[in-house]
């Protein structure tokens, strides 16, 4: 992902959010399984061919996070047109805004709303937590019906996601290699002739900072995606179950589960991020800021935190041109990225951005057929991620697109959909050999070194209650102390002890157990 967690951009999509309605879902008759029919007993019919019986109409309704589109109905239009003739479905694109999106589904799940299809992920509109409350089917018996879909993912990606030895989820074959940095605007670098490339902690960003905060009173030097959950190997952890939830590993041991929110490493990044906060070089508001989505397409972040599995150096090194993953939002903002933190591919990751399919589907089977086109199918893919040609973006190869500011379909989220593999490039993808560059990610995500826990699933079950009451303090507290808009030396012991009291040890202790049997079993 990019952001984009904040990733979240890889990261670079870390925190985008915009609003939309909720639009009520059908509920058509279940479909009929094909079947073939009898062949003539005569000898004369015996070389006659079976036929099978026409799919029966249906209809999709697809859940999945973005910023508000214009268009969107001339895309679901579109995408129809495409799948009609192939499964004889039309899919309807309930298109929710990043802000919104959990609330949302926790409310459709709740209801127990037969809709079909849900875009899903570690750690938001948390997967394993859902898989753990009966919100998906199980998948295994039908992804294998496709096996081309199921060979275009790597096995340790299917692996990853699997809970208690079933798949309920399809993972999004995109940049998943946890390699983690920061992205610099290039004029503020050049301009004031700052080392980029020298960082090798957040910490080093300090001076670059107070020259942004200094001189540059109309940008904001730093955009809070907080790096602690969203980048745990920053910070040698690794996330188990979640990224919040308590209960981390340290990637130099993998074998013992420690309360992340008590390390030094938690200590030392809420000092630092206190001191960005008060000298000013976050907004005021990043502890509650849903929406960075309108700042990345102004250019106004000087520097962000960034998921980059391939950076400016190699770029240039591989004799691409690269325009940097601020691009992406803003064609006008070039960055320079910079790693230093070394890809690795951990459960989070490879389960960061993945398409679940509703127990209460009617329309099971038609739904994974849809999901076989969007893995398979690089006309309905793209159509889905980037729109219609000449209305929403134009083609300049047959591999690249430039996509339409006015044309009302610009979500830049290849990484939600289908295999990225499939997905044209676009204005902010590095120039000069296309196939070279897809191959590089592709060959990173294949070739990963996995990390210690890489298929572990923590199973939520017998700590529900203490899942729950834990997140109700994370959501009160976490932002305010990790955004440095409190002060940690007052609220970080108010904080561990709420922990506590909401069960956190019980969890730690559970994740404990299940990690040592899953050991025991590998």
């Amino acid at each position: 992902m990019k952001k984009a967690m904040k990733m979240a951009s890889s990261l670079v999509t870390l925190s985008i959010g915009f609003s939309v309605a909720l639009a009520g879902c059908s509920t058509p008759k279940a479909e009929p399984t094909p079947s073939a029919t009898p062949a003539p007993s005569t000898a004369a019919a015996q070389t006659a061919q079976p036929t099978v019986t026409p799919l029966a109409p249906v209809e999709l309704t697809y859940y999945f996070p973005n910023g508000p589109q214009k268009d969107l109905q001339t895309v679901e239009d579109a995408v129809n047109k495409l799948i009609k003739p192939k499964i004889n479905a039309t899919v309807h694109l309930k298109l929710i805004d990043w802000g919104a999106y959990e609330e949302k589904m926790k409310v459709v799940m709740a209801s127990g709303e037969p809709y079909d299809l849900v875009w899903t992920a570690a750690g938001f509109n948390n997967y394993f937590q859902n898989v753990a409350n009966g919100a998906y089917a199980p998948l295994d018996d039908l992804i294998a019906k496709y096996p081309d879909m199921k060979k275009g993912i790597p096995d340790m990606f299917w692996n990853a996601v699997k809970v208690k030895g079933k798949i309920y989820g399809v993972p999004v074959f995109q940049q998943s290699t946890a390699g983690y940095g920061y992205t610099i605007q290039k004029t503020i670098a050049d301009k004031y002739k700052l080392d980029w490339k020298s960082i090798t902690k957040l910490s080093d960003l300090t001076p670059f900072l107070e020259t942004v905060k200094k001189n540059e009173p109309n940008l904001i030097p730093w955009e809070f995606a907080d790096a602690f959950t969203v980048a745990p190997p920053m910070f040698g952890l690794e996330s188990l179950g979640d990224s919040k939830t308590p209960g981390d590993l340290y990637l130099k041991d993998g074998s013992k589960v420690v309360n992340q929110y008590e390390t030094p490493e938690f200590k030392d990044y809420l000092t630092m991020m206190r001191d960005w906060y008060t000298k000013g070089y976050l907004r005021k508001d990043a502890a509650t800021l849903k929406d960075t989505a309108a700042d990345r397409k102004a250019g106004k972040n000087a520097l962000q935190l960034g998921q980059i599995d391939i950076d400016s150096v190699a770029f240039a090194a591989a004799g691409m041109e690269a325009t940097g993953r601020m691009s992406g939002f803003n064609p006008d903002t070039q960055s320079y990225d910079f790693q230093f933190v070394k890809p690795l591919l951990t459960t989070d990751k490879a389960a960061a951005t993945m398409t679940a399919i509703s127990a209460n589907s009617p329309n099971k089977e038609r739904a994974m057929m849809f999901l076989n086109l969007l893995n398979t199918d690089k006309e309905i893919y793209n159509t889905l991620v980037w729109g219609v040609e000449g209305k929403h973006y134009k083609k300049v190869s047959e591999t690249r697109i430039e996509t339409i500011k006015e044309g009302g379909y610009q979500m830049f989220a290849p990484w939600e959909f289908g295999n990225m593999a499939l997905s044209y490039l676009s204005e902010g993808d590095p120039k000069g050999n296309d196939q070279k560059f897809t191959q590089m990610w592709v060959d990173l995500n294949k070739n990963a070194a996995p990390s210690n826990a890489l298929g572990f699933v923590f199973d939520f079950t017998p700590v529900k209650a203490e899942k729950a009451n834990t997140d109700a303090v994370i959501a009160e507290l976490y932002n305010a102390l990790a955004s440095g808009s409190v002060d940690p030396s007052k609220y970080l012991p108010t904080f561990l002890e709420k922990l506590k009291n909401a069960g956190g040890d019980k969890i730690i202790a559970e994740k404990q157990k299940q990690l040592d049997a899953w050991k025991a079993a590998k």
